[in-house]
């Protein structure tokens, strides 16, 4: 078993913060650890997470930045999410503002070496070969998606585009990772159209629709259990290696990664705690020295 590709599967809820973190951990670390590629699923509690450049003060409402300032002042956070409250988070990535929810969207995350992948070097090229990867996972349930915009994922309906998924992606020390969303259930669009204002820019084919017009849900059919597996095969394929027949074989959690996962989860922590959970790069992109 090839144990250079790892799945890290979906894991008990932790703030947006934690999730962020372990996600750039992870890039600052393949390639020194000799890793070719990995595949991440996960889920936040309701989390409205703002692209590298985003302004919250444009794009989120603003009782929502107030709660979110609150509950920075007199509470703060740890790493396991907080019931009835809405986080405020920055990527790493560019892009639009998105929001989350546990039963709403499923996340994922792709990392590859760019020293063994030297074809995702060009920007272009890369969105084009990994979203056609995760349209190919797709694929295996009948549901046919079509890349649109720079980088979303679209399923036609009586002859209108309608995004299923966003995607972004940011590069750390030799490591490409793309990160995009599934929304999995319509009640996530009605929160999303509660929490955010139509955003400043926008591609092409949204055509200044609305939120609850220009997004959709998967099929209710749609199996995230097959569509992991589905995904895990299909990125082997792309790498051109062996599909493995036991994926705890290539699991996160495996012996094969043990040293490489000390390192992420020790490393996560002070990148959780002086970024991503810091209310100063949350909303004015800045980090302390």
């Amino acid at each position: 078993m090839n144990p250079k590709v790892f799945f890290f599967p979906p894991i008990p809820p932790r703030s947006p913060y934690y999730n962020l973190a372990v996600e750039e951990a992870i890039a600052v670390n393949l390639v020194n650890s000799q890793i070719s590629a990995g595949i991440r699923l996960w889920k936040n509690p309701d989390s409205i997470i703002l692209g590298l450049s985003e302004n919250p003060y444009r794009n989120i409402k603003e009782e929502v930045v107030s709660a979110y300032e609150k509950e920075v002042n007199e509470v703060g956070f740890g790493k396991k999410p907080k019931p009835n409250f809405c986080y405020i988070a920055r990527r790493a990535s560019g892009g639009g503002t998105v929001f989350h929810s546990l039963t709403g969207n499923i996340n994922y995350s792709l990392y590859f070496n760019l020293e063994t992948r030297k074809e995702l070097f060009p920007v272009k090229d890369s969105y084009d070969r990994i979203l056609g990867i995760i349209s190919k996972s797709l694929s295996h349930q009948n549901i046919q998606s079509f890349p649109k915009g720079k980088s979303d994922l679209v399923l036609e309906k009586d002859g209108v585009f309608k995004k299923i998924s966003g995607n972004a992606q940011f590069r750390k020390r030799g490591c490409i990772v793309q990160h995009g969303t599934l929304i999995l259930e319509e009640d996530l669009i009605k929160r999303v159209g509660e929490v955010l204002h139509h955003p400043p820019e926008e591609p092409d084919y949204r055509k200044e629709r609305s939120h609850k017009e220009f997004l959709t849900s998967l099929p209710t059919f749609f199996s995230e259990e097959k569509w992991a597996v589905d995904l895990v095969r299909e990125v082997f394929q792309y790498l051109g290696e062996p599909i493995p027949s036991d994926f705890s074989k290539i699991s996160f959690f495996s012996q094969d990664f043990s040293t490489f996962r000390k390192q992420v989860l020790r490393e996560s922590e002070s990148i959780r705690k002086k970024k991503y959970q810091n209310p100063e790069y949350t909303l004015h992109r800045e980090i302390p020295t």
